[in-house]
């Protein structure tokens, strides 16, 4: 069993569910409400989890209900939660999610404790061993930073969302960097089509002019382009009727980092991420569309990846 260290945010989902996401200034009626567990770094935390990697996870909740049960369900995961803290007096992180008929969505986060994260839990994390280490943006970037620099044997995967400008600061310590289309204009400063798949493979090997070993973009139902010395590779993703598209990235990060950490090479576990995610959108909600391994390896033998 690998071992992967995931540095992210924890939040609760707040999830509306309507015919189209409303304009600017606009009020749509909704047809349904849910409450879910999630948060790009823990809904990755459960991905690798439960694609069968040893999961320690690195963040921050308030001492209120809703923190109390994002640990308790993180917990419940088997993921270890020794560099999560509890900050007293905060208000733990909140999303608030439209997605309409089609699975899209917009979402509004509130950080509250993800802000709060210290760049010494990432260290200890760190030092404390990992075949794959993996983070988002949604959380202190001192803590992110110190993790990647902080001396490590294992992979170092950023994904670099939600975008931060001060992300460009440490791509020259990541091995893989992986960004959808809006996180990729905005390193590279003009516009990458999720639609353009050629377009999207070039800009995937102008970003390794920044640092990073590997660059992935993700393009939506499209799949994913790999970029590396070896040259570029599209990974097309299978087609699925979309429920809704929220923690579909948050998935693939997850299963990436797991497969890694397992021993997979770099296309092997690109495939399995890419049809994980797949799944994933097929499921409504962030954590709880997080497949098992024994779901993504079927999938895979079905389409002839294995």
């Amino acid at each position: 069993m690998g071992r992967v260290v995931v540095i992210g945010s924890s939040n609760t989902d707040l999830v509306s569910r309507a015919a189209r996401l409303p304009s600017a200034g606009e009020t749509v009626f909704g047809t349904a409400f849910a409450v879910y567990p999630g948060g790009k770094g823990a809904n990755q935390a459960v991905a690798a989890r439960r694609a069968g990697a040893e999961v320690r996870f690195v963040g921050a909740i308030g001492d209120d209900a809703f923190g109390a049960a994002r640990r308790d369900e993180l917990a419940a995961e088997g993921i270890d939660l020794t560099y999560l803290t509890e900050i007293p007096e905060a208000t733990s992180g909140v999303a608030q999610i439209v997605v309409d008929f089609s699975g899209e969505n917009q979402i509004v986060v509130v950080p509250g404790s993800n802000d709060l994260v210290q760049p010494e839990q990432s260290v200890a994390a760190v030092s404390a061993g990992f075949d794959v280490l993996s983070a988002v943006l949604e959380v202190a970037f001192d803590a992110i930073r110190a993790g990647f620099i902080a001396p490590r044997t294992g992979l170092a995967l950023l994904n670099a969302a939600p975008f931060d400008p001060r992300v460009i600061e440490i791509l020259g310590s990541v091995d893989i960097l992986i960004c959808n289309e809006s996180e990729a204009s905005a390193i590279l400063g003009y516009a990458v089509e999720a639609s353009d798949v050629a377009g999207a493979a070039t800009a995937a090997m102008q970003l390794l002019a920044f640092g990073p070993r590997t660059a992935i973009i993700t393009i939506g139902p499209a799949g994913a382009v790999v970029a590396d010395e070896a040259g570029v590779r599209t990974f097309p993703a299978p087609t699925v009727d979309v429920v809704d598209t929220t923690g579909a990235g948050d998935c693939f990060c997850g299963v990436l980092a797991a497969w890694l950490a397992d021993g997979a090479s770099l296309d092997d576990a690109v495939a399995a991420a890419v049809v994980a995610g797949s799944l994933a959108v097929t499921v409504p909600g962030a954590q709880p569309s997080m497949p098992e391994r024994a779901a993504i390896v079927t999938a895979m033998s079905e389409r002839r990846l294995m």
